[in-house]
């Protein structure tokens, strides 16, 4: 009798518990739900169905050019007619594998799944004046499979009545640029002690060079926007030009090598 009655009560603990985690609308999403190649979202997974909210979802705060291993403060943000919200979040290369390292900020948590990494709401937002966001950082990788990095995420809008009816999903991406350095020597650039400062920069960009040579700016396109020539040590004005990644080109005798900046 009394086992009769522990399962019971058991089977009634285990009842209340699933209906808890119920009302966690939209719950932390499992991976592979951003929308990237050879993934779903939480709406056509299945898991949530039925909504016709509209609005967009954006990240902000990663250029449109990256720099290798640099930290990146990302917001995520759903503008949307919403109640509530939730997000998940993958950096993929042209590969479709993981790129960089996304560290989770207040309110995500970090999940991993056939070889990515998805950052993701560790519980959900009520949007207030028609948004809400999220924010966490990226870390840029050293170098990349081809020169792109595509950011694919994507944000439920939900109801809030604490089941998964009436609700949709949101998709959004953005590609970024990790520029690959044109080469050149690097016994070269020691024996000359080459400086290229402050980087990133707004105003003016200082090159210091034990020598005289030859010094152009190729912006991304590998296009020279700018030409001069140093002696030890020269200072250009790079206010006009438009903000993202840069190489400085030195041509000394005969030799040539480069040193990247970013203009802010």
């Amino acid at each position: 009798m009394k086992f009769k009655t522990f399962t019971f009560l058991f089977a009634i603990y285990a009842a209340l518990v699933m209906l808890a985690s119920t009302k966690l609308d939209p719950n932390n999403p499992p991976v592979g739900r951003t929308g990237a190649p050879g993934e779903t979202t939480c709406q056509t997974s299945g898991c949530h169905s039925g909504g016709s909210y509209t609005g967009t979802v954006e990240i902000t705060g990663v250029p449109d050019t990256v720099v290798a291993d640099q930290v990146y403060s990302i917001t995520l943000t759903n503008t949307s007619n919403a109640v509530k919200s939730g997000f998940e979040l993958t950096v993929l290369n042209s590969a479709n594998q993981k790129t960089g390292v996304l560290t989770a900020g207040t309110g995500c948590s970090i999940g991993n799944g056939g070889g990515r990494q998805y950052v993701r709401q560790s519980s959900p937002h009520t949007l207030s004046g028609g948004s809400t966001s999220w924010t966490f950082t990226w870390k840029a990788p050293t170098t990349v499979v081809g020169d792109s990095i595509y950011f694919y995420y994507a944000s439920l809008c939900a109801n809030g009545t604490g089941n998964d009816h009436g609700d949709n999903a949101l998709k959004g991406s953005k590609t970024v640029v990790l520029p690959t350095p044109i080469s050149g020597s690097n016994e070269v650039e020691l024996k000359y002690s080459v400086s290229v400062y402050p980087n990133p920069s707004a105003d003016y960009l200082n090159v210091d060079f034990s020598g005289k040579a030859g010094v152009s700016i190729l912006n991304i396109a590998g296009e020279q926007v700018f030409q001069s020539s140093v002696v030890n040590h020269g200072r250009f004005d790079i206010s006009k030009l438009n903000a993202g990644f840069y190489l400085v080109k030195f041509d000394v005798n005969g030799e040539s090598f480069t040193k990247s900046f970013v203009k802010k």
